[in-house]
């Protein structure tokens, strides 16, 4: 039985792999994304994007289903499967989940990232039973309960923003003085009457059953409990790279150049998973299509 072999390869479909797809695609490209959870990545948690060139304000969810409808009617295959191994044998890449394995000539790694965690001992046992990383999916459970969003950046921000619209009240906890979030972000938290900040502290013990309670210590050392339903996480992203090997930084970034291509020849990565200083849908979209060029280069 023949096999088939893709030109390309793309593993992911967030922003930068739905664009490398629609770009590798009319460049007239066989072109497989191949992706086990919900198509746009991290977009879909996004009630709102207000920075992205064209939308003065666009739902996160119906900027990716444009993408993935784009893609998709260009003549794109999506493969429905979680990635474990990558390998290169001779010229060809081999993309397994340990099961079905995918052929190609080139490979794009755009699997963005996951949530980080507080690492706390009492903390695991309230993962999605407690702790969400989703204000958008799980902030309606919570309608006229108190909760609480942990974090200082946009994703912080936003989710407390999201959760003031359901919420009775909002206690967002930031271990500084001051957030490295937007400034609208910020000036729009801070006129919310139910949002209360908590500068200069950090969560040391969740408790309950179910949850109901943390306990926050501040840079005095005065503890504090708050009464809770629930408690959202946005402290940060860790990169989805295990699978692959090539040069990466000491966060498991991959390193790429100017052409996003990495360290494997025929192999380039783009988006959230690389080593960057700014990582948005839009600068996404832009390493999708330079990924996308770029292979399209090395197959010719």
């Amino acid at each position: 039985m023949e096999r088939t072999v893709y030109d390309i390869i793309i593993i992911g479909c967030g922003p930068a792999g739905m664009t490398a797809a629609i770009y590798a695609r009319r460049m007239n490209l066989s072109v497989v994304v191949v992706d086990g959870g919900v198509p746009g990545g991290m977009m879909v948690n996004t009630e709102e994007i207000d920075n992205y060139p064209g939308f003065e304000k666009v739902r996160g969810t119906d900027l990716a289903l444009a993408m993935y409808d784009q893609m998709m009617k260009l003549g794109t295959t999506h493969e429905f499967i979680n990635v474990s191994n990558v390998r290169k044998e001779e010229d060809l890449f081999i993309v397994s989940n340990g099961e079905k394995e995918i052929i190609g000539k080139s490979v794009i790694v755009a699997t963005g990232t996951k949530n980080k965690t507080l690492g706390l001992d009492s903390e695991r046992k309230y993962f999605y039973q407690g702790i969400s990383w989703c204000a958008i999916c799980d902030g309606p459970l919570y309608k006229g309960k108190d909760v609480a969003v942990i974090g200082g950046g946009n994703s912080a921000l936003s989710s407390a923003l999201t959760l003031s619209k359901f919420v009775r009240k909002v206690y967002l906890v930031h271990r500084r003085d001051e957030f490295r979030g937007d400034p609208l972000l910020v000036d729009n938290v801070k006129e919310k009457d139910n949002i209360e900040i908590i500068y200069n502290s950090n969560v040391i013990e969740f408790s309950g059953n179910p949850l109901d309670k943390i306990t926050i210590l501040n840079k005095n050392g005065d503890k504090r409990e708050l009464s809770i339903a629930c408690c959202f996480e946005a402290i940060g992203r860790l990169p989805n790279s295990e699978f692959v090997d090539c040069d990466k930084d000491n966060d498991g970034f991959i390193i790429v150049n100017e052409k996003m291509e990495t360290s494997v020849k025929g192999m380039f990565a783009c988006g959230d998973i690389i080593k960057k200083g700014l990582r948005q849908v839009a600068t996404a979209v832009g390493d999708g299509a330079i990924a996308a060029m770029s292979a399209s280069s090395y197959i010719k």
